[in-house]
């Protein structure tokens, strides 16, 4: 008989949450240039070091997101090196297909029984991913595939500065490897990993909206509406679970990046680029670069 995991308790809106941190992995011109709450592109300096740049990105294939800004484009063509969240190279992606698999002999039907197993199928079809790969998934891959939006060219914006970079024979650098990246979900229990596949499946349609809405707010430069839709998204249901993904996918990780990207920023001229989610709010990097004495001025 299948080893099915049942969920009681609906949680706080997890697929949401999820979108959002897969989609920003986000200004108005009247702003002043120290309000964090606004702009994708900053100039990070200290005396007596080059300047470097510290770039929001979305994991998005839009061609308003891909075509980068002019003040963009610059601060990327004047950069020495490139820190991406990641190397988006193809051992990292070889590394990813076989993470999101199970080999242990079991499927995901076993692990999440018949009933959802069907409703995760006919999900998972506009996805592309055949049956037989499906039943091999993790539950949180599936999860994870079905809370970002289908990609038609796979020529995300990380993937296309990591290109860029390269093309450019610029050093190119990862602020974390897919490995640590992947184990933020792998070491989920996996009751919890049913439970996020179980809200992504059952919100589809409103991640869709959503979706929508992040891109729309990243395009204006509005990091203060990109950290609220996530706050928003965390507020009703199971606390514990908000808040454990609040500290291991958010939190924790700009502690280690602010700590992880001072060698490029003392060797100066770095275009550093991570998810826009990064930057904002009381523990977001501009206010973690700022407190260890860099001064941080917006450029776009």
């Amino acid at each position: 008989m299948p080893n099915q995991i049942a969920v009681t308790k609906r949680p706080f809106d997890a697929a949401r949450w999820l979108a959002v941190m897969l989609l920003l992995l986000l200004a108005t011109i009247t702003r002043a240039d120290t309000d964090k709450s606004h702009g994708l592109l900053w100039e990070i300096g200290k005396p007596g070091q080059p300047s470097s740049w510290l770039l929001g990105t979305i994991h998005s294939e839009d061609p308003g997101v891909l075509n980068l800004p002019a003040p963009v484009r610059q601060a990327f063509d004047a950069s020495n090196s490139v820190v991406l969240e990641i190397l988006m190279d193809a051992d990292a992606m070889k590394y990813s297909s076989s993470a999101m698999l199970m080999l242990d002999g079991r499927t995901l039907a076993d692990i999440i029984g018949a009933p959802l197993y069907a409703q995760v199928s006919a999900a998972i079809a506009s996805r592309g991913i055949p049956e037989l790969v499906l039943n091999r998934m993790k539950p949180w891959a599936v999860a994870v595939t079905l809370s970002t939006p289908a990609l038609e060219t796979g020529e995300v914006l990380d993937r296309v500065l990591y290109q860029d970079a390269v093309q450019q024979g610029k050093a190119v650098y990862g602020l974390e490897t897919m490995q640590e990246q992947l184990q933020l979900f792998d070491s989920m229990p996996e009751a919890d990993q049913v439970t996020l596949l179980r809200d992504a499946v059952e919100n589809l349609e409103v991640l869709d909206s959503m979706q929508a809405e992040l891109l729309a707010a990243y395009k204006q430069r509005d990091l203060g509406r990109l950290l609220a839709i996530s706050e928003a998204s965390m507020q009703a249901g199971d606390q514990r679970l908000a808040d454990d993904f609040q500290r291991r996918l958010v939190d924790d990780r700009n502690q280690h990046m602010a700590e992880r990207v001072q060698p490029y920023l003392r060797q100066g001229k770095a275009f550093v680029a991570v998810g826009a989610l990064h930057l904002p709010g009381k523990t977001g990097l501009l206010e973690r670069l700022q407190q260890q004495g860099y001064t941080i001025t917006r450029v776009y």
